[in-house]
């Protein structure tokens, strides 16, 4: 475990914010250029949420692998190699644009692989902060981090939407791979201390299910998990789809979709920078809450003929996204021992994958038979009422708990006095 020092003092953990600065610009930058350009050439919700599906696939198929592998090998060195193969198909996709190559098949391998990486990428990000602040500051680095992150992640769609107006498709796909270079380049530095494997202690099905019996022996992991994963597939899911349809009901262009593909993100750096200053005691409650407030919104997502009404209320979901997020990835850093960490994250990765996959395979067709609001209205409905209950469960449960040590209390206090 790292010592107590600074963040703001804390080389590794300065380098590793930078890092993660450039990395979502590039990423939310490929992602919004091959959505945009699938559906100009399609006109077909079909094949964009098949292209979306390509991108959730690897998570689900090989979420588990990747987890294993962050545990067995240098996370540091997963997340810069990751980063080099990306900046070499954005690359070859420059190339292929310039040659007018590229087709909807083109950029659902694209799509696949990419998301393959940004998997290996992401599930070492996430395991590799113990090793690099004292546990103390987990909660607060996890908040900056992911504020820098989706503050930046925020900016690739608004850049991308603005270049996709003045600068042909392979230019851009060009400009896109130096930012994953540098983003390497960013890396070198970083310093993570990590409990070493050795060889012969690799055996990836006994990793595997060490990580499920972990995850499934925890009850406040396996439950927030699950829980995670239906509302990832009626929360978080429809909005990658849902701000195209509502593009195209308002009559968005590249740079309009842009600014509303960043909503949510300036939300979430707003709220995550706020979450770095605050002090939460109960993670779980907070977490419901939170997504209890995503849902009142997106039940009272009224469409009209203006940008800034769909934009205020994604701004609004976007807030509640950091409460969230953090809270999790802590209470796993913290109850799970470095060695496993990627295990259990990798575990985590395949519930919200595969909560996106149904989204995107409930959802595609969804957005293709109703309008925007009807959607948006269902999946409020939804949320919200997973979220009420949810809460009343642990509610519950925390009573039944308070009465059972009441009762202990009670036995111990009379067998102490016999």
């Amino acid at each position: 475990m790292a010592q107590m020092t600074p963040l703001h003092k804390n080389k590794s953990f300065i380098f590793w914010v930078l890092a993660q600065i450039v990395s979502p610009i590039a990423e939310s930058f490929a992602a919004l250029l091959i959505t945009w350009t699938v559906w100009q050439q399609s006109s077909s919700t079909g094949i964009l949420a098949l292209t979306l599906l390509l991108a959730a696939i690897p998570q689900i198929i090989f979420g588990v692998v990747a987890g294993v592998a962050t545990d067995w090998f240098n996370r540091k060195h997963i997340v810069m190699l990751c980063n080099v193969i990306r900046a070499v198909i954005m690359i070859l996709l420059g190339m292929l644009a310039f040659s007018q190559l590229l087709n909807e098949l083109v950029f659902m391998l694209a799509s696949f692989s990419l998301g393959f990486l940004r998997l290996f990428a992401m599930t070492a990000y996430r395991a590799a902060m113990p090793g690099i602040v004292h546990s103390d500051q987990l909660m607060k680095a996890n908040a900056i981090t992911n504020s820098c992150r989706m503050a930046f992640w925020l900016i690739g769609p608004v850049f991308a939407g603005f270049c996709l107006t003045l600068l042909n498709t392979g230019q851009i796909m060009i400009m896109n791979a130096i930012l994953f270079i540098v983003s390497v380049f960013l890396l070198i530095p970083v310093h993570i201390k990590q409990a070493k494997v050795e060889q012969h202690q690799k055996h990836m099905f006994k990793d595997i299910a060490v990580g499920l019996r972990l995850v499934t022996q925890d009850r406040l992991i396996y439950s927030v998990l699950m829980t995670f994963a239906a509302f990832t597939c009626f929360g978080r899911g429809i909005a990658h789809l849902g701000n195209l349809m509502v593009s195209n009901e308002i009559g968005l262009d590249s740079s309009g979709f842009g600014i509303l593909s960043s909503a949510d993100g300036f939300g979430y750096l707003i709220a995550g920078l706020l979450l770095a200053r605050l002090s939460i005691k109960n993670s779980f409650r907070t977490m419901m809450l939170a997504w209890l407030l995503g849902g009142i919104v997106f039940l009272f997502m009224p469409f009209s003929s203006a940008l800034w009404l769909p934009f205020i209320l994604l701004f609004i979901v976007g807030m509640s996204q950091p409460f969230v997020d953090v809270p999790l990835v802590t209470m796993i850093q913290k109850r799970v021992a470095d060695q496993h960490l990627g295990k259990v994250f990798g575990f985590h990765t395949v519930t919200i994958w595969i909560g996106e996959f149904l989204a995107y395979a409930t959802f595609g067709y969804l957005f293709g038979a109703y309008t925007p609001t009807m959607i948006y209205a269902l999946s409020g409905v939804i949320v919200a009422t997973l979220a009420i209950t949810m809460l009343i469960l642990g509610r519950i449960k925390r009573f039944n708990e308070l009465e059972t040590n009441e009762e202990k209390q009670v036995d111990e206090r009379q067998q102490l006095s016999t």
